[in-house]
């Protein structure tokens, strides 16, 4: 995958795909996207592991983006807006609890 930049690269290995494959598939951006998303969704988790993991690995790919060519600015945009994406989730998901943590009826 060697020439492509960190955000394409990371969403060609989650959708099994080279990155060739993704920039020339509608599908598998579609995928991509997915995973993307949820990536969001379990850094939002309510199990503390999923979200410890997925929080490690949107972490290290911010980190990814950080050490990029300036040309992956955009990916990084991206990456932003997915973690503010995961942050709104979580506050949702908080402000439908009540104080003992368990859903309101």
């Amino acid at each position: 995958m060697a020439g492509h930049g960190p955000g394409v690269s990371w969403l060609a290995a989650r959708t099994g795909r080279n990155p060739e494959q993704l920039a020339g598939s509608p599908a598998a951006v579609a995928d991509a996207l997915r995973e993307a998303l949820a990536l969001a969704a379990r850094s939002a988790s309510p199990d503390p592991e999923v979200r410890a993991r997925a929080r490690a690995e949107a972490g290290a790919l911010q980190e990814q983006f950080a050490a990029a060519p300036p040309e992956e600015a955009f990916a990084a945009t991206i990456a932003v807006a997915l973690r503010d994406a995961a942050d709104r989730l979580r506050r949702t998901a908080r402000s439908a609890r009540t104080p003992q943590g368990r859903p309101e009826a």
